[in-house]
């Protein structure tokens, strides 16, 4: 899984995350209003609950059944009663029972408390747990005494009881209205709303007006009698103001959860998400100030990983940004080293090839000083001898300016190459008779094995010379006399071949090895041996690579040494050092 996906999988995983908790959030501050309104529907007026909420508030214990305490609370403030009634209309539960309530009801009974004028009941059929009961709620009516009140002061015509029935109606916190037979308002009290002229319209909507109403009409004195009482919905101060107030705190609550939710959750992913790159830029700090090492925790410890070394959660997305940014830290590392000894062999090689040069000159410049002193007489013979040592110095030091460059031309790709078809397995054969036959090989021990007797080859025939020279020439230097050297040639693949240079001489170390190739890793010098310029392995590879060849060096401290060269094929990554 690519980093673009798994940054978009976290992303998606933690906005939906954040989302689910602001949707928990919203829903129980909901569930919290609604238990809070309920309550308060309870603490205001019971009749307004709807079975639904009546049913949360039964508790059954067995066979038994009650209410909650806040629900006796509320019919208790409101002077009320309670009763539940199961489907043969038995009390199995009452609560404040007046002495003239029934304990059982027969239908007869049921339509007459039902219809009372002494109580305003309101009842509630509640199916729960396969079991139907019916919850009944009575609170006292005074409307019935208080137009008795009325219509007896109405009668009596005096002031004293006009008096009395207003005090007894203020108290009751009730009021009431007289109108003629034509509508027209006659005397009212406690009751400003009273309209001066009472229509039909308003007589219907008085009495579905929030206020308990009760009506009258005389037919001796021609009068309708208004007596109204106040709904306990319609107390000042109570359901609309207490509503308000709770919204209010409410929503207040629920902003202070969201602003605290968003504070928690931005920080949460601040955390989360800024902690892995502000540790990507202090390694890139660190790594361009020339730190390779990975930055580490006040304990010691890799700061994405676990004390057992698991990538931490926060950290796992970005593993790949790590692995990378590691990769990247080992490649400058080794880099900045192998600039650091190629530095070093290139000051041990110009170092060697001054002495290099400094040896064939000193020799010309001393034979030459000879020659031209007037204090001895030379003879012929000495004389063409001091001039065979000046020439050989001299073609010596045009050897090695020839190396050096054919190697830049050949690192420049500046070196045509004039290809034709030759016999491979002959030209080798030849060239490893020559030099078995050269004085430098005569302490070594040269074979030559082919499992082929005839294979051609397209190559530049002096450059493949060369190569072939080359590989002889390092590992008869660099091994001591009575070394075996063997020359294999193979096929190889699909029309290619391979020729292999063998010696069972001390073999190499493994620094030796990885610089074998280098220009500048080592320079040989003239008393090593006349004949080479230190540079032959280099030209070697170089010289393999232009005819799109490969070279693959095997060698081991004590086991000798192998190099195998294949030309001539489709070619693919092989072992060893290229």
């Amino acid at each position: 899984m690519n980093l673009r996906r798994k940054l978009i999988i976290q992303y998606v995983r933690q906005f939906s995350g954040f989302v689910m908790v602001l949707l928990i959030c919203f829903l129980v501050t909901l569930a919290v209003l609604g238990m809070k309104l309920l309550h308060e529907d309870i603490e205001v007026d019971l009749s307004r609950l709807t079975a639904s909420d009546i049913a949360f508030q039964l508790i059954y214990d067995g066979e038994s059944i009650r209410v909650e305490k806040r629900v006796e609370k509320s019919v208790e403030n409101h002077r009320g009663w309670l009763q539940i009634l199961d489907e043969q209309g038995n009390v199995i539960y009452a609560y404040r029972s007046p002495a003239d309530i029934p304990s059982r009801y027969t239908p007869g009974e049921w339509m007459a408390m039902v219809q009372s004028k002494q109580y305003h009941v309101k009842h509630w059929v509640v199916d729960q747990l396969d079991r139907k009961v019916i919850v009944l709620y009575g609170t006292p009516a005074p409307e019935e005494e208080l137009m008795s009140l009325l219509q007896a002061a109405e009668s009596s015509g005096s002031a004293e009881a006009t008096k009395e029935l207003q005090e007894t109606f203020l108290q009751k916190k009730a009021w009431y209205a007289i109108y003629d037979r034509e509508g027209r308002l006659l005397q009212k009290w406690n009751d400003p709303a009273a309209a001066p002229q009472l229509e039909l319209i308003e007589v219907l909507e008085k009495e579905e007006a929030p206020a308990y109403i009760m009506s009258r009409y005389d037919e001796k004195s021609e009068r309708m009698y208004l007596v109204g009482t106040r709904h306990p919905v319609d107390q000042p101060g109570t359901a609309d103001e207490s509503f308000d107030n709770m919204m209010k705190t409410m929503l207040l609550q629920f902003g202070l959860i969201m602003i605290a939710s968003v504070v928690i959750a931005g920080s949460w992913y601040a955390l989360r998400v800024g902690k892995p790159l502000l540790h990507m830029v202090t390694w890139l700090e660190h790594l361009a100030k020339g730190n390779y090492d990975e930055p580490v925790g006040r304990k010691g410890r890799r700061v994405g990983k676990t004390r057992k070394g698991k990538w931490k959660r926060s950290f796992a997305v970005f593993k790949d940004m790590f692995d990378a940014l590691s990769r990247l830290s080992q490649t400058l590392q080794m880099n900045e080293q192998r600039q650091k000894d190629v530095e070093r062999t290139r000051e041990e090689w110009i170092t060697g090839l001054s002495h290099d040069l400094k040896t064939p000159l000193s020799s010309i410049f001393g034979y030459a000083s000879i020659l031209e002193s007037e204090q001895y007489k030379w003879e012929h013979g000495e004389v063409s001898q001091f001039g065979r040592t000046i020439r050989e110095k001299a073609d010596y030091m045009n050897g090695l300016i020839e190396d050096l460059t054919l190697t830049y031309r050949l690192k420049n790709q500046a070196l045509p190459m004039m290809k034709t078809e030759i016999a491979a397995v002959e030209t080798i054969r030849r060239i490893t008779v020559e030099m078995v036959n050269d004085p430098i090989a005569s302490e070594h021990q040269i074979e030559f094995r082919t499992s082929v007797t005839s294979l051609n080859a397209e190559v530049d025939p002096t450059y493949f010379r060369r190569i072939i020279i080359n590989i002889l020439a390092n590992a008869i230097k660099h091994t001591p006399a009575g070394t075996l050297v063997l020359v294999e040639v193979s096929s190889y693949g699909n029309g290619g071949f391979q020729v292999k240079v063998k010696d069972n001489g001390p073999g190499m170390d493994q620094d030796t090895l990885a610089n074998l190739f280098e220009r500048y890793y080592r320079g040989g010098h003239t008393e090593e041996n006349e004949s080479g310029t230190g540079l032959g392995m280099a030209i070697a590879k170089q010289l393999v690579l232009a005819h799109e060849g490969e070279i693959a060096v095997e060698s081991e401290l004590g086991y000798g040494t192998t190099v195998t060269l294949t030309f001539g094929y489709n070619r693919t990554p092989a072992n060893g050092t290229q």
